[in-house]
């Protein structure tokens, strides 16, 4: 089982099912072009109950982009994935409505994953309309159309060969459809050197840069106001405007999976997060003790707070300084003294990384986005991508070269602009969260090479 410990960013699903009785119609494939997508992509237009055998889309034929060689017929594979939806905690302060209620860490936590993370796989039984699809059996979930639902039709490969520069990737996620790859394998799956599977960025959104207005030094973990802070990354409950119900859109608080976004002034971005242990979350990140003295600088912060650990996505850096003070000596936030950081005075305002989610139940999920880092001379970095979810249901055997035939990292957050007058003056942003392994074993076990 050496491969399972290589490939921690992957989001695997290997299953056996009897039920498909198309399976191997798109025959032996190839992949040698980089880039290549295979999946064609639609919303659910209604909610859908468990049990119901016909359900609403935008769009039934599934072959927009000419991936498959007709429209979608009977014995075509469907999966149905909800993306969003999760309940998170906070609520617009009824008196202060700039200001979320909590304010404080637990802001963004998940109270209620509602119907995110689910999906199934079904075989179509017919197209009727231009916007139903009829499938082989009852839905096992309720599925909500706000919670971003998708239909992907998935490639159903006798055979499946990645070779160089072949990579088979995912459309990224653009806040209706993709962030998803899912194929069928009926044999082997053979991942030759220099191929790859890999769906890198493609999962939920960073946040958007933008000039914060006002300059309000503010510790608010969330906010609507543009004068206190950045925008957050995307995750399981949304992003941007969907934040709003839950007290905003900026400012540091993680929300669910993705991270904060930095606060005034020049604060970085918290990284989106995905899988990982939920009780160990912080928000903090994990101190780096391997440069000498940091340790002491560290400690500096909060007693004991170097030897400390984290789930989830690390957190954004300190708000600017004027001086160049040791850090070693003089803790975050210091003023009022001889030599002091001035400026904002190097407080610990970035965003929180965002938090881990809990696979336990079957769901599965995208990397969250990063929070951006916050700017006011143009030059700060936005949230980086997460990762998007990779499944492939097999019944042969996958083998591959290499340590990164199959991934799904989070992109990194956009540095600080280091050109023109004003390098290096704002905030970088947070990295986006990977996707980790998750691994589900049927009847038909096949040994990983």
């Amino acid at each position: 089982m050496e491969f399972l410990k290589k490939y921690l960013t992957i989001s695997l699903c290997i299953t056996s099912s009897v039920s498909f009785s198309q399976r191997a119609i798109d025959g032996n494939k190839t992949i040698n072009a980089a880039n290549t997508i295979v999946n064609e992509y639609t919303t659910l237009s209604l909610d859908a109950a468990a049990g119901s055998t016909t359900i609403t889309v935008a769009a039934s034929g599934l072959n927009a982009n000419a991936r498959f060689g007709t429209g979608l017929v009977a014995g075509d594979l469907i999966m149905i994935i909800q993306m969003q939806g999760a309940t998170i905690l906070g609520a617009p302060d009824p008196i202060t409505p700039a200001i979320s209620n909590p304010n404080n860490a637990t802001w963004g936590d998940v109270t209620s994953y509602n119907n995110t993370g689910k999906f199934e796989f079904f075989e179509v039984s017919s197209v009727p309309t231009p916007t139903t699809i009829t499938v082989d059996c009852g839905l096992t979930n309720n599925y909500t159309a706000s919670g971003k639902v998708q239909v992907i039709r998935v490639q159903r490969y006798n055979s499946l060969t990645i070779t160089a520069p072949g990579v088979l990737t995912c459309q990224a996620w653009n806040g209706t459809t993709g962030g998803v790859l899912a194929i069928e394998v009926a044999n082997n799956t053979v991942i030759n050197a220099g191929g790859r599977i890999d769906a890198s960025g493609t999962g939920f959104r960073g946040g958007a840069l933008f000039v914060t207005t006002g300059r309000t030094t503010t510790g608010l973990y969330s906010c609507i106001s543009l004068d206190v802070g950045t925008n957050k990354g995307e995750s399981i409950a949304g992003y941007t405007t969907d934040y709003i119900p839950f007290g905003g859109r900026y400012c540091r608080g993680a929300a669910a999976n993705g991270g904060g976004g930095g606060n005034v002034w020049n604060c970085g971005g918290g990284g989106g997060a995905n899988a990982g242990m939920v009780p160990a979350w912080t928000g903090q990140g994990n101190p780096d003790n391997s440069v000498a003295g940091w340790t002491t600088a560290w400690n500096l912060e909060s007693p004991g707070f170097a030897a400390s650990t984290s789930s989830g996505g690390g957190r954004g850096g300190y708000s600017f300084s004027q001086t160049n003070q040791d850090a070693t000596i003089l803790g975050p936030g210091t003023i009022g003294v001889t030599n002091a950081w001035n400026g904002s005075y190097r407080y610990n305002l970035g965003g929180l990384g965002g938090r881990p989610l809990d696979y336990s139940t079957g769901r599965i999920f995208c990397g969250g986005g990063g929070g951006a880092g916050e700017e006011d001379d143009n030059q700060g970095g936005a949230g980086g991508t997460g990762g998007g979810i990779i499944y492939i249901t097999s019944y042969g055997k996958i083998t591959g070269t290499g340590s990164d035939s199959i991934l799904s990292k989070g992109n990194n957050g956009g540095s600080s602009l280091n050109t023109g007058a004003n390098a290096g003056k704002d905030a970088a942003g947070g990295a986006g969260g990977g996707v980790q392994l998750s691994l589900t074993l049927w009847v038909s076990f096949q040994e990983f090479l």
